[in-house]
């Protein structure tokens, strides 16, 4: 398995008023990035476990136990919510379901 992409992994801080936009915005920490081995979920699977195909959702596999907590993501520009944490004896897997905003 290649791990050649990059995941920032973030915990939400809290809500802030952002004056340029006007609107409440989710205010993430600094985050932290780690390769990863990225992979769409199958239509089939997402309707089966997750209960409709609207939903966008990847899988992003770390090389080692993520023990930290996180619930926002970010694989290139793209934003993700994180769905599930799954951690493994010798990895962790995230399912991330991607969001045009974080609320």
């Amino acid at each position: 398995m290649r791990y050649d992409k990059r995941v920032t992994l973030y915990k939400t801080t809290g809500r802030q008023y952002n004056p340029e936009t006007g609107k409440t915005e989710v205010a993430v920490d600094e985050g932290i990035t780690l390769p990863a081995h990225v992979s769409a979920v199958s239509l089939d699977k997402t309707a089966a476990v997750f209960g409709s195909y609207d939903h966008k959702v990847a899988t992003a596999r770390l090389q080692r136990p993520y023990k930290d907590f996180a619930d926002k993501a970010m694989i290139g520009d793209q934003k993700y919510n994180v769905l599930r944490h799954v951690p493994h004896k010798s990895e962790s897997v995230f399912y991330l379901e991607g969001v045009s905003a974080w609320n």
